[in-house]
């Protein structure tokens, strides 16, 4: 089960880091553009930049994924680990939800760093598709001593 604090990162405007992998092993990383935890606490439904060819083809072969979530101003950061299935075209709620992220991150992006609006926004993609990734594992990932400490092997609903 994925816990609230979890949650908490991962559903706000954070940094996301997805990875893939081919049938080879050859690994592949791209950004993820917000994403919802599901009532089950098992599943997350991610938005991915539609034109992410290599990850949206790693997904269709392999499905693994690992994805790390950081809070861009503490650091804090948990990456969860899982099977990607059911990519599709974004529903209208998936849209609002991107849009969203693509505004409060870039906010929160620039009041830490100082850095100009314009500059971060120029990172938005041109659309995403939806996925839903059913969660394996959790981990934490905040620089430190506990870095990499499973925080959960989620358990079958």
């Amino acid at each position: 089960m994925i816990e609230p604090e979890v949650a908490e990162l991962l559903e706000s405007p954070c940094a996301l880091i997805v990875g893939t992998v081919d049938a080879s092993g050859m690994p592949d990383a791209t950004r993820g553009w917000g994403l919802r935890v599901e009532p089950d606490g098992v599943h997350v439904r991610l938005l991915l930049s539609s034109n992410a060819a290599v990850t949206l083809a790693n997904l269709g072969t392999t499905a693994r994924l690992a994805l790390t979530a950081t809070d861009v101003a503490t650091l804090y950061s948990v990456q969860i680990k899982g099977r990607a299935s059911n990519v599709e075209a974004p529903t209208g709620e998936d849209i609002d939800r991107f849009e969203r992220f693509c505004v409060e991150v870039v906010h929160r992006i620039a009041e830490v760093t100082g850095e100009n609006t314009e500059i971060i926004v120029r990172l938005k993609p041109p659309g995403v598709v939806a996925c839903t990734v059913r969660v394996d594992e959790v981990f934490d990932q905040t620089p430190g001593p506990s870095a990499g400490a499973c925080l959960a092997p989620v358990e079958s609903p």
